[in-house]
C-alpha cells in the first residue's frame, strides 16, 4: 500500500508526508521510500522510539538499526541517546568493529551491516531482535546486499517456526518496482535447521531513497560550468575561494575522491589563504574521511568561529552516512573512486568513475537541509543527462572471497542458490571459490 499522510507500521502511526511505504502482507516486511526533506530525524530517531513504545521490545528484545558505515552508526547513536536524555550504552547503544557501547539494558541498537552479518555467525536466527531497520539500502554496498538476503531467510525460518506465513520471495527490480513470487524451495536449506525451536516473528523495515525525489525542505540553486573541467582539483579550489569571497555566510561541503586528494586540497587552500589580505583569511578547513580518529571527525560538526567560513573536504561518506549542520554550499566535481575486480585475471583496481544521477541529487540536497543553498556542479548540465541513474551494486564489482567464506560459515552450501539482491557473475563466484580452496579455507 502507498500512503501519503499516514504511515502505519504495525500499531504505530507516523503522521508525515513524503513517505512511500509498501507493506508485504504475510511477510512482516515494510519498505519505506523516504523523501530527503524529512531528513534523518524521523527514520532513525522517531521510528525506533515509536516501535519501542508500541511494545516491540517486550521480553528483552532489541530494535536493531543498521548503517552502511561505522561513523554513521556511532554518531547517530550518540545523537539519539542525547536527544532521549539517556546515557549512551544503556537504552540506546551501538556496536561496530572494535567498539561496543551496549549493555544488557540496551533496547535500541545501532550497528553496521557487516557487524550484524557477523553477529549471525553466533546467533544464526538473530533471536535477540524483534525488529531490524536497514537504513540506506539504496547504497547497495556488498554488506547491505548480503544482509538483506540473509535477513529474508532468517525471517522465513522464524515465521515458519510459528506457522505464520508462506514462503514468499520479494524481489526488487531495477526499475524500483517491488515484485513478489511464490518460491517453492525450502528456505531452511539456507540456514541450519531450527529443530522445532519456537521463534518470535522478525519484522523488517527497509529504508531507501528514490533516484528522483520531489521537493526538499529548502530550495537549492543548481549551478553548472559552461565547459568540462580538465583539472577537477583546480576547479574545486577555485570554487572554494569564489564562494568564500563572493557568497554570504554558510559552510561549504566539497566532495573529493579520496584521502590523498583531500590532504592535497587542504594544503593548497592553506597556501592560497596566506596570499590573501588578512580580512579575507577567515576560512577554516576540516577534512572528513572514515579513517580519521573520532576526536578529529567530531570537529566537522562544531560551528566555526564568528565571521569564518567552514570548508569540509569529504569523500562520499558525507552523501548519506553523516549529516553536517550549517552546510549551505556544495561543490561536486562529479567523480568518485570505485573498486573493480576482474574475475578472469583476479586483478583488483581502484578507478575514477563519474557519479550516478542519484549521487548527484543526493549531494545537491545537502545544501538545502537548514535553509536555501547552492550546489556547484563542476561539469556542464548536458553531462548530467549522461550519468547512470543509480550506482552499480558493489557486489557485482568486488572479490567475493570474504563474503563466500562468511556464507559458508553460516551454513550456506549452495552459493549460487543464495538469494542475493543482484546475482554476482558466475565467473566471480567460481574464482572466489578457487581462491578459498587454494588457501585451504574451505574443502572441495
Amino acid at each position: 500500500m502507498a500512503l501519503r499522510a499516514s504511515v502505519v507500521v504495525g500499531a504505530v502511526n507516523l503522521g508525515y508526508e513524503g513517505v512511500s511505504l509498501e507493506e508485504h502482507e504475510g511477510f512482516g516486511c515494510v519498505s519505506i521510500q523516504k523523501d530527503r526533506k524529512l531528513g534523518i530525524f524521523i527514520f532513525i530517531f522517531e521510528l525506533p522510539q515509536f516501535l519501542f513504545n508500541a511494545g516491540f521490545c517486550r521480553d528483552g528484545k532489541i530494535i536493531g538499526i543498521t548503517q552502511s558505515r561505522c561513523i554513521a552508526a556511532v554518531s547517530v547513536a550518540k545523537w539519539v541517546a542525547e536527544e532521549c536524555g539517556v546515557e549512551l550504552g544503556q537504552k540506546v547503544g551501538y556496536s561496530v568493529r572494535f567498539d561496543d557501547m551496549t549493555s544488557s539494558s540496551t533496547r535500541v541498537k545501532y550497528m553496521t551491516d557487516g557487524f550484524l552479518s557477523r553477529e549471525a555467525l553466533l546467533d544464526p536466527y538473530l533471536s535477540r531482535y524483534a525488529v531490524i531497520i536497514v537504513d540506506e539500502a539504496h547504497e547497495r554496498t556488498v554488506h547491505t546486499d548480503v544482509l538483506l538476503g540473509l535477513l529474508k531467510s532468517v525471517q522465513n525460518v522464524r515465521s515458519r517456526s510459528v506457522n505464520q506465513c508462506p514462503n514468499i520471495d520479494h524481489m526488487k527490480a531495477n526499475n524500483g518496482v517491488m515484485m513478489e513470487k511464490e518460491n517453492d524451495a525450502e528456505s531452511t536449506g539456507i540456514l541450519k535447521q531450527y529443530q522445532g525451536t519456537k521463534f518470535s516473528p522478525l519484522k523488517l523495515i527497509i529504508i531507501a531513497k528514490a533516484v528522483h525525489v520531489q521537493g526538499r525542505q529548502f530550495p537549492v540553486d543548481i549551478l553548472h560550468t559552461y565547459h568540462p573541467e580538465i583539472d577537477c582539483i583546480d576547479a574545486a579550489l577555485i570554487a572554494i575561494f569564489q564562494i568564500h569571497l563572493e557568497e554570504g555566510p554558510g559552510d561549504i561541503l566539497v566532495f573529493l575522491t579520496g584521502q590523498e586528494e583531500i590532504e592535497y586540497v587542504e594544503k593548497l587552500v592553506q597556501e592560497s589563504l596566506r596570499q590573501l589580505p588578512e580580512d579575507n583569511q577567515k576560512l577554516k578547513v576540516l577534512p572528513i574521511v572514515s579513517s580519521l580518529p573520532s576526536e578529529k571527525q567530531i570537529q566537522v560538526f562544531m560551528p566555526p568561529p564568528t565571521g569564518f567560513h567552514k570548508v569540509i573536504l569529504a569523500t562520499n561518506i558525507a552523501e548519506t552516512s553523516i549529516t553536517i549542520p550549517g552546510i549551505k554550499y556544495v561543490v561536486d566535481p562529479r567523480l568518485v573512486k570505485a573498486r573493480t575486480y576482474r574475475a578472469r585475471t583476479g586483478m583488483k583496481s581502484l578507478i575514477f568513475v563519474p557519479t550516478s544521477k542519484a549521487q548527484a541529487l543526493q549531494r545537491s540536497g545537502r545544501a538545502g537541509r537548514e535553509g536555501p543553498g547552492k550546489c556547484f556542479h563542476l561539469y556542464p548540465e548536458i553531462e548530467f543527462e549522461k550519468l547512470r541513474d543509480s550506482t552499480i551494486p558493489e557486489i557485482t564489482r568486488c572479490n567475493l572471497s570474504n563474503i563466500i567464506l562468511q556464507l559458508k560459515a553460516l551454513g550456506v552450501d549452495d552459493i549460487f542458490g543464495f538469494d542475493f539482491m543482484e546475482k554476482p557473475s558466475r565467473d566471480a563466484v567460481i574464482k572466489s571459490l578457487e581462491i578459498l580452496v587454494l588457501l585451504d579455507a574451505i574443502t572441495e
